[in-house]
């Protein structure tokens, strides 16, 4: 599929997130679909939180629609709009994927955390036994601390200005993990004391932005990682390479995913 024709029997993908302008799936799995031969497109599709659900519905009711993306800020909200959630994503509160099944219902799950793992093993990063600091406890922050936790993470101190969302997640963390202590800190900048960094919080995406907190100098020994994915420096990461860190952005993370990706589509990956 050299020079993909779109036809009446183009199945179709998407991605529905806000903003879009930042997303790589939509190149990742075309060129899996072009290598395979399958007849498959992935959209990106640019949906407000005013009128998600509405806008959910009309995509979710599309014949040809075989599967859904989630991405900021809508993964929490999508969990509520399936018919039924894997166990890992049931433990996160929050999906990234969903798909029809056979008989017309939907079924989501969350692969941003084993991906982020994957992402950071490959990239170098130790976390088995590590101290982290994790900014941002939404859906995809969630679905990373949950992973963070099963791969062995000492400790692990959310924060995050909703503080009621950084309270739960410890919760569930504390209950899933009982061996991994999680708790919260309203210090956002401190970083004393922490072997990892890791941003799960928008800050950082929109031109204009700054860091996510006032942070001072940091520790060379300390590794930081922000999944944000565009742009591949943030004003996070680039003070923390003048510093002398391991830094890492989203792009592993995503790619990290798309195994799990394929085999949730029931897509061959070449």
């Amino acid at each position: 599929m050299e020079n993909a024709i779109v036809d009446g029997s183009t199945r179709l993908f998407g991605i529905v997130g806000d903003p879009v302008t930042q997303v790589k799936t939509p190149q990742l799995m075309t060129a899996i679909f072009r290598a395979q031969g399958i007849n498959a497109l992935l959209l990106p599709f640019q949906v407000a939180q005013e009128g998600f659900e509405a806008a959910m519905r009309g995509l979710m009711s599309l014949r040809n629609l075989d599967g859904l993306v989630i991405t900021v800020p809508h993964k929490v909200r999508a969990c509520g709009l399936v018919d039924s959630l894997s166990p890992r994503a049931d433990q996160v509160g929050a999906i990234n994927v969903m798909r029809r099944l056979p008989d017309g219902t939907w079924y989501g799950d969350m692969f941003d955390g084993e991906g982020l793992v994957r992402g950071m093993q490959k990239q170098g990063f130790s976390i088995e036994g590590k101290r982290i600091k994790q900014l941002g406890a939404g859906g995809g922050g969630s679905a990373v601390a949950v992973a963070l936790a099963a791969a062995g993470a000492d400790t692990i101190t959310l924060c995050d200005p909703r503080q009621s969302l950084a309270q739960g997640l410890a919760s569930r963390i504390n209950r899933f993990y009982p061996r991994r202590p999680a708790g919260v800190t309203a210090d956002s900048a401190g970083t004393e004391g922490y072997d990892l960094l890791v941003n799960c919080s928008p800050v950082g995406m929109r031109p204009g932005d700054g860091m996510p907190a006032p942070f001072g100098e940091f520790d060379p020994s300390l590794g930081v990682v922000d999944i944000i994915m565009h742009p591949e420096e943030t004003p996070l990461l680039a003070h923390a390479r003048r510093c002398g860190c391991r830094a890492m952005n989203g792009k592993p993370m995503i790619e990290g995913q798309l195994e799990s990706f394929c085999n949730f589509f029931a897509i061959r990956q070449p």
